[in-house]
């Protein structure tokens, strides 16, 4: 197979934009996804000369897990977006199988980019290369190659995705590994200038056995608590947790930087939907601290999605802001997503109903809120992309959560459920598109991502009290339009 160059994937990229795409029943209004081949972790997540630069992990072929690029799209205010564009591409011996995953910061007036770069040798055998590129305030991106070219004694060469920060006076990166004993960890480099890097030791933790890999982690400090958050690979599959074949989550603890001692509560998924995986997180201008995940979880149902007919697979969540309450991280829309409002739907405070159902709504391109009192016992359903014989489904029964796509009529299938904690209300804040969708559950203390392909004409929303009545603080629906890709 012949491949095209850089230019000639971000020419047919502008062209893709220029043309109508009604007949794409799943290309959603408002998650990013590729406009052609597959998408998957977000990369290098920034705020850089007055924009948020989203990079990303991009096959422009192909809908397979081969040729990583680097693609680029930038915001700034994340409705109006640039056209997708490849700025990084598997062409040096540093990075020939792939420019895997990395990260960014400001340095200069230039933004630093930091990367793993996967190379096969002539027998198949992996070498891993972390290497540097640096983005001007024009948005030339310019290679330096490997800044660090060999993996420490006693681990693996699977051994990736750098997150650069700045703390004390030094740059620092943590990036997953695993050891040669097969048990994911997380190691901590340091640097005074970005390019000669010194290994710091390996963070320890209470999770000696915790999966094979740990894939794409960051690292934060909320009010004075330290966040190391991860993909691991390899946990066993339980009732209420660790439900896909890959996680992604958080311990909350604090890191000492003299002995990597990590002292730190239990891991907590931060999502427990279908299809969540390599979050990362960054701080713009306003001193928020923000999130995007990549929509899928590799080797998982990736061949059930009918987007495949369409030439492309996956997206991205919607950016989200992470605070940090009693202990755990709540996630939260960002608010300028409320600028893709259109016009409210549905509005009532205050009444009480079995049922409540509504058979079409905007194409699937829709927000609601659902306030309910005196929810602590109660057991009742919400069926969304509600069509002739099928629909998504969102279960609450005596504190637990179900989540369904048993009764959808292709693409993957399954169920998910966990345990909530119980409160006296139930909020629910629902994020509609037209493959994806995201529940944010009291405030963002639970979250549910997933995606879901149904039939065209498969746009209702119902609440089902199942045999109860339900006392309704708060509902408010609202169509929503979709995001903008110019030059």
């Amino acid at each position: 197979m012949k491949f095209k160059g850089i230019l000639d994937i971000n020419k047919d990229s502008k062209e893709f934009y220029k043309k109508e795409k009604n007949n794409e029943s799943f290309r959603n209004n408002y998650h990013f996804q590729p406009p052609f081949g597959l998408i998957n972790d977000p990369n290098g997540l920034s705020f850089f000369n007055g924009e948020y630069n989203i990079f990303f992990q991009w096959n422009p072929f192909t809908c397979e897990h081969k040729f990583k690029h680097w693609g680029l799209i930038k915001t700034k205010d994340f409705i109006n977006y640039t056209i997708p564009k490849v700025v990084l591409a598997p062409v040096d011996y540093y990075d020939k199988n792939g420019c895997y995953s990395g990260s960014a910061i400001e340095r200069n007036g230039v933004l630093e980019l930091l990367y793993t770069g996967n190379v096969k040798d002539e027998n198949g055998n992996r070498l891993s290369y972390q290497c540097a590129a640096i983005m001007n305030k024009d948005g030339d991106v310019k290679k330096l190659g490997a800044v660090l070219d060999s993996v420490p004694k006693g681990y693996t060469s699977h051994f990736r995705d750098p997150k650069v920060y700045f703390k004390n006076g030094k740059y620092y990166f943590i990036i997953g590994a695993q050891t040669d004993k097969l048990k994911g960890r997380v190691l901590l480099y340091s640097s005074l200038d970005m390019r000669k890097w010194s290994l710091e030791g390996e963070v320890k933790t209470r999770l000696e056995n915790f999966g094979y890999m740990w894939e794409c982690p960051n690292i934060v400090t909320l009010k004075d608590k330290d966040v190391l958050i991860f993909s691991p690979q390899g946990l066993e599959k339980e009732e209420f947790k660790y439900q896909n074949i890959y996680q992604s989550g958080y311990i909350i603890g604090k890191l000492n930087y003299d002995t990597l001692k990590f002292n730190h509560d239990e891991f907590c998924e931060l999502d427990m939907g279908f299809d969540f995986y390599a979050p990362q997180i960054f701080e713009d201008d306003k001193n928020r601290i923000l999130m995007i995940g990549w929509m899928g979880v590799p080797e998982q149902d990736e061949d059930k999605h009918i987007s495949l007919k369409e030439n492309w697979i996956h997206c991205l969540t919607i950016p989200r802001e992470l605070t940090l309450k009693n202990n755990k991280i709540y996630q939260h829309p960002i608010d300028e997503i409320k600028q893709l409002r259109e016009k409210m739907f549905f509005c009532r405070d205050n009444f009480i109903e079995e049922s409540l159902e509504f058979s079409d709504i905007n194409k699937n391109s829709y927000e609601f809120i659902l306030d309910l009192k005196d929810s602590r016992n109660l057991n009742f359903k919400i069926e969304m992309f509600k069509g002739e014989g099928e629909h998504f489904d969102l279960y609450f029964n005596d504190g637990i959560c179900v989540i369904s796509r048993e009764n959808i009529l292709q693409g993957p299938h399954g169920i998910r459920k966990f345990i909530l904690n119980k409160s006296n209300n139930l909020k629910l804040h629902g994020f509609i598109d037209k493959s994806a969708v995201e529940i944010y559950i009291n405030d963002g203390e639970y979250v549910l991502s997933s995606r879901v392909f149904v039939k065209m004409n498969s746009t209702g929303l119902k609440l089902n009290g199942l045999g109860e009545k339900l006392n309704i603080n708060k509902l408010e629906i609202w169509t929503l339009k979709g995001v903008n890709y110019n030059e």
